[in-house]
C-alpha cells in the first residue's frame, strides 16, 4: 500500500488527531505496512496503557457484617474503611491486626464520596506472621 492510497475515515481521524507528531508518523508507517486497522489498534493500545498506568491500582470490596455494610478500599499502601457501624470497622481492623498486618491510623477526614457514617483510613506498614491473642 502506498501513502497516496491510504484513506483515513472519521473515527480513525479522531484517533490520529489525538496522537503526538512522532506517533502520527508511526501510525502512517504502520498503516502502509500492516494495514489501517492494525495501526489503529496498536495506537489505541498505547493510549490506553498511558492513561491507565498512572497511579496505584485501587481495589474496592463490600462486605456484609451482620446487618451493616463495610466498604474496603485498598491502595498500594493504604486501606480505607467506610461503614455505618464503627464496631464493624474495629472488628475488621482487629482481624487484619491478628492476621499480621501492621497498620498505622491516618488522619484523613471523611469526604462527600464516603456514603456511610463512619470512615477510617490506615497506612499499611508491613506484614508479620499472624498474632495469637493467647
Amino acid at each position: 500500500m502506498k501513502l497516496q492510497d491510504l484513506e483515513i475515515y472519521e473515527n480513525d481521524f479522531d484517533l490520529f488527531v489525538a496522537l503526538d507528531p512522532k506517533e502520527k508518523v508511526e501510525f502512517l508507517f504502520d498503516a502502509t505496512r500492516i494495514g489501517l486497522e492494525a495501526s489503529v489498534l496498536k495506537q489505541e493500545d498505547k493510549l490506553c496503557n498511558n492513561i491507565f498506568s498512572e497511579g496505584p491500582p485501587v481495589i474496592t470490596q463490600d462486605f456484609n457484617v451482620g446487618k451493616y455494610k463495610l466498604c474496603v478500599t485498598t491502595l498500594s499502601d493504604e486501606i480505607h474503611l467506610n461503614s455505618n457501624s464503627l464496631r464493624a470497622i474495629r472488628r475488621f481492623v482487629s482481624k487484619l491486626w491478628n492476621d499480621g498486618m501492621l497498620l498505622s491510623k491516618l488522619d484523613i477526614k471523611k469526604t462527600k464520596i464516603d456514603i456511610h457514617r463512619f470512615y477510617r483510613a490506615y497506612k499499611i506498614l508491613g506484614r508479620i506472621s499472624p498474632i495469637c491473642p493467647n
